[in-house]
């Protein structure tokens, strides 16, 4: 991959990128300097104008004939993974970066430039290093996006792992009245405000469950609490029986995506946490039988003998 960049104040500002693989990956530093800033359009398709007085940067195995080498722009850019050093994105930066899905950043950046991320409607994961405390941009990043958001905060002690659910909104008239109103669907909004000062707030997002429940798909429940789950930082005593209160009462329903996703790993935790119920494990052994999942039937198998074993019939002599 080939880098245009310019200096600025003794630290690097990217300009564009070139090479062959829709990941970008970006070096901490170029000629010495700290990479800290990165220009407005860098990735994209709709920059009017290119700057002529920059300098280039080689990264290894990166020539400037590379043979397919060309802009990483747009359509062409679909993960990133910007260096600790970067603390500011420019303007409009992703702007019409359909396939972008992934982005990885630490909390060094601090500022994120008007319109990063419009038009990337498939970007769906995010990758946050906390390395300085609790403060991120992801705030900031959510509330430029309508779709579901997967993001995991790597922290010194533990990683978390949440979702941020989907909302839209659509404008209903009210004919007779002459009343038009905005209409919202899905939780994604109530989630995206669980923020206070830039820091997550653990137990706001957990409070918003019930409304979850009521308004989100059965796929993004489940991903949702298996997470919490799986890793529960923050996760008060309370909340984490809700949550497994929620599968005990809906195995019937999480059982089958389980299966289906081969998450032998999720299908392990109900065991660990005695979320199974007699009923619920017999139709989730019958699903798996189905769908012809050896593994997880077997594993399934051993968890009915282990936690149901088949009683004993009496036998009488005459």
């Amino acid at each position: 991959m080939r880098i245009h960049y310019q200096i600025r104040n003794n630290s690097i500002e990217i300009i564009r990128c070139f090479g062959t693989d829709p990941l970008v990956l970006l070096p901490e530093k170029i000629a010495g300097y700290p990479v800290r800033r990165i220009a407005a359009y860098a990735f994209s398709e709709k920059k009017e104008t290119e700057e002529e007085d920059v300098f280039l940067y080689e990264t290894d195995g990166g020539g400037i004939f590379e043979e397919g080498s060309r802009l990483l722009a747009g359509t062409e850019v679909e993960t990133v993974i910007l260096p600790d050093t970067l603390k500011e994105i420019g303007n409009y930066i992703f702007y019409g970066c359909r396939n972008l899905k992934k982005l990885e950043f630490s909390d060094t950046l601090t500022q994120i430039g008007r319109g990063a991320f419009t038009g990337c409607g498939k970007l769906r994961y995010l990758k946050v290093h906390l390395k300085q405390g609790e403060t991120s941009c992801v705030k900031e990043i959510l509330g430029e996006l309508w779709q579901r958001i997967d993001v995991t905060f790597y922290r010194p002690e533990q990683t978390v792992k949440l979702v941020f659910p989907e909302h839209y909104e659509e404008a209903v008239e009210n004919t007779p009245a002459r009343i038009l109103f905005t209409q919202h669907h899905g939780t994604g909004n109530n989630y995206r405000q669980c923020f206070y000062d830039r820091k997550m707030d653990y137990r706001k997002y957990d409070e918003l469950f019930p409304l979850a429940l009521a308004q989100d798909r059965t796929d993004v429940l489940i991903d949702l609490v298996f997470r919490r789950l799986g890793y529960p930082y923050e996760l008060t005593e309370t909340h984490e029986r809700i949550y497994e209160q929620y599968v005990r009462e809906h195995l019937s329903e999480i059982t089958p995506y389980l299966v289906e996703q081969e998450s032998l790993n999720r299908l392990s935790r109900i065991s660990e946490r005695g979320l199974w119920t007699e009923q619920g494990l017999e139709s989730t052994i019958q699903v798996a039988a189905e769908k012809r999942k050896k593994e997880i039937l077997g594993f399934l198998m051993n968890e009915k003998h282990s936690l149901f074993p088949a009683k004993k019939r009496k036998r009488f002599l005459l």
